[in-house]
């Protein structure tokens, strides 16, 4: 018997080291460009992977911001936490719109691209109906409809829907209002929250060991799908994208390991497994559960912070939106000769950050419509900026949402208390772990 445990153990050490994550992630590219059937074949396993993280998602961000909130509030932490957590997404949010703007104006991604590059977009432009579409193609997607989608009509259909910041806007008010009574029953409720919370992360522990084959099985039909043609016509805008998130990705490292104490490298492999589960999926809910556990666990960070920051710093602090909508903008406006001023500048930093907010509460496909919010001040046409970005979408959005997940961790690690929590013993994450510590760290 203890032979067969021993042997599970070593296999689970396996499928979650980084060096299996990595091989899975070159098989896939590999499946996905030189044997493109195949890899097709891999997507109803790939998309089945994927709803069974979703499943638990978003009952487990319920669950862990009303207890995080109602557990604040009865101790009295509520006005500072909350003030800090403001001023980091605010900090976080116009600081990475201004380095989207600088790298955008500096790199020039929609200047010269040369003649074939110039009639591949052509031709994508001709072939849709969107291209004719001009100024309000997407109003569907505007700010103004963000805003007022905050109150959900019915929670049980927001939550059966996907719909995060309506839940989340739900989840805060219950929380607020369970901590605002205080009585036995209130407690009792939040510590129901707590377990719930708790049996949750121990789902996601067991799918985390078929992260392996879940990579391989979600990217592999995605670059078989996306094809090379107009990844090439595309190529410094997704570069330019891409290097944003690194620069953006690792300086908030530093700000991590500055905080906890921890060697630059060492913060970087225990956020590994959340970072992978990020990319591979480009859901930003599906690796929370990933993330809070590699923020307790690894990073020893205090548990009701981390629950409640998380989750809400998804939603409110996508720097990866930002760089997406902004440089893209940007892209577009070189694209069509627009003249670019001091005053498009600003109209690109505040309208990259209204448009990620906006982005942040849509799924897949349907966020690049709010870039209409960064269009339609300058007049450009709307229809043919979702066209062109959507057809280089599955290059550009697994590092943007690995970038909005790292941001939450960062923002978590500047709001949660110096030193995190070491002194406190095992948080309850430890309990639904994997056989080896996150990252192999």
């Amino acid at each position: 018997m203890e032979k067969g445990s021993l042997r599970l153990a070593l296999i689970g050490r396996v499928l979650v080291s980084p060096w299996i994550a990595v091989l899975a992630l070159v098989v896939a590219f590999g499946l996905g460009l030189w044997a493109p059937d195949v890899a097709l074949t891999l997507k109803p396993a790939g998309q089945v992977y994927l709803a069974l993280l979703q499943m638990c998602a978003m009952p487990l961000v319920v669950c862990g911001v009303v207890a995080s909130i109602g557990r604040i509030l009865i101790e009295g932490h509520s006005r500072e936490t909350l003030l800090r957590l403001g001023s980091v997404v605010g900090v976080g949010l116009f600081a990475t719109a201004t380095l989207a703007v600088a790298i955008g104006l500096i790199g020039q991604p929609g200047l010269g691209l040369g003649e074939e590059a110039n009639r591949t977009l052509g031709r994508l432009l001709a072939a849709s109906d969107l291209s004719r579409a001009g100024p309000g193609a997407s109003h569907q997607s505007s700010i103004g409809d963000f805003v007022a989608g905050l109150v959900p009509t019915n929670i049980f259909h927001s939550l059966s829907a996907g719909q995060q910041v309506p839940v989340l806007f739900f989840a805060i008010l219950l929380g607020a209002a369970l901590g605002l009574t205080a009585s036995l029953k209130a407690r009792g409720v939040l510590d129901t929250f707590e377990a719930a919370f708790d049996a949750l992360l121990r789902m996601i522990a067991w799918f985390i060991y078929l992260l392996p084959f879940g990579l391989v099985a979600l990217l592999a039909p995605q670059v078989a799908e996306a094809g090379v043609g107009v990844f090439l016509a595309m190529l410094k805008l997704i570069v330019f994208v891409n290097v944003a998130v690194v620069i953006s990705l690792l300086i908030g490292n530093a700000v991590i390991a500055r905080r906890v104490g921890l060697p630059y490298f060492k913060v970087l492999g225990i956020l590994g497994e959340s970072l992978l589960v990020a990319f591979a999926t480009k859901s930003s809910f599906a690796a929370i559960p990933s993330a809070l556990r590699a923020m307790q666990s690894g990073l020893r960070m205090d548990k009701h912070t981390t629950d409640l920051v998380v989750p809400l710093s998804v939603s409110l602090n996508p720097l990866g939106n930002v760089h997406y909508y902004t440089i893209s903008a940007i892209f577009i406006a070189q694209l069509y000769g627009l003249e670019l001023t001091a005053t498009s500048a600003v109209l690109f930093v505040l309208g990259g950050v209204l448009a990620a907010l906006a982005g942040s509460a849509l799924p897949g496909a349907a966020a690049v419509g709010v870039i209409s919010i960064l269009m339609e001040p300058l007049g450009l046409p709307v229809g043919s900026a979702v066209v062109l970005i959507m057809a280089i979408d599955p290059f550009i959005d697994p590092a943007t949402t690995v970038l909005n997940v790292h941001a939450s961790c960062v923002a978590s690690s500047v709001v949660a208390p110096s030193g995190g929590d070491a002194a406190a013993g095992p948080t309850a994450a430890d309990s639904g772990r994997p056989a080896v510590a996150a990252g192999a760290s």
